[in-house]
């Protein structure tokens, strides 16, 4: 009786450990399965996630015509000209009668800084400028650039002008005058594509000849 209470027990002890392990699962199991684990989540922060787009990317800067008509889905070539021939004399003009409020809408910060500083120092010589623009010859796009969102247009002008400073004598200065003479302008215009707002401003001025 004693030997078969011994079984008995042995059994039920047998039966016990059997499920413990069942249950808890094996030491040695567990730290194979945090070891993977811990291999894989490493292999993921060494290789850099294909997918993720970083938010600031490389800055953009393409030349042509062509760049700032993939920038600018309402580019036109045609209206972008007759815009330039419409802005031509109305800042001449501005610029000659000291309209500074006008410039302001027409021009680049760093332009009208200049165009400003030249119309004081002008009233404050007391002299007077008159520009005539009898005809303008023609109107030509010589390229384009993209920097970021910055579009810019190099624009040719050949008109036909005359400019005419006078002292506050209203004497002609004649090294500063000329009458019926054919100039070549070369102007540059800029407009942020990435605002609603679609006018462009005069950034840079000029002559040909300054080339």
């Amino acid at each position: 009786m004693q030997f078969v209470d011994i079984l008995i027990f042995a059994i039920i002890a047998i039966f016990l450990i059997m499920r413990l392990r069942s249950i808890l699962g094996s030491r040695d199991g567990f730290e194979q399965t945090q070891a993977k684990n811990s291999s894989f989540q490493s292999a993921e922060q060494s290789q850099p996630a294909q997918n993720i787009i970083p938010l600031h990317g490389e800055p953009v800067h393409t030349t042509g015509l062509d760049a700032v008509r993939q920038a600018d889905k309402t580019f036109s070539d045609d209206s972008f000209m007759q815009g330039a021939a419409a802005a031509f004399p109305m800042i001449l003009t501005a610029f000659a009668e000291g309209d500074l409020a006008s410039l302001r809408r027409l021009l680049g910060y760093d332009l009208n800084q200049e165009f400003t500083e030249s119309i004081n120092q002008r009233n404050k010589n007391n002299d007077e400028l008159d520009i005539t623009i009898h005809e303008l010859q023609d109107v030509e796009l010589l390229d384009g650039e993209v920097s970021d969102t910055i579009a810019s247009v190099t624009v040719k002008f050949t008109s036909l002008q005359s400019r005419i400073l006078k002292d506050s004598s209203g004497e002609q200065i004649e090294d500063e005058s000329f009458t019926d003479t054919q100039m070549t302008d070369i102007w540059v215009f800029e407009r942020d594509v990435s605002l609603s707002d679609p006018n462009w401003k005069l950034v840079e001025t000029r002559a040909e000849d300054d080339e």
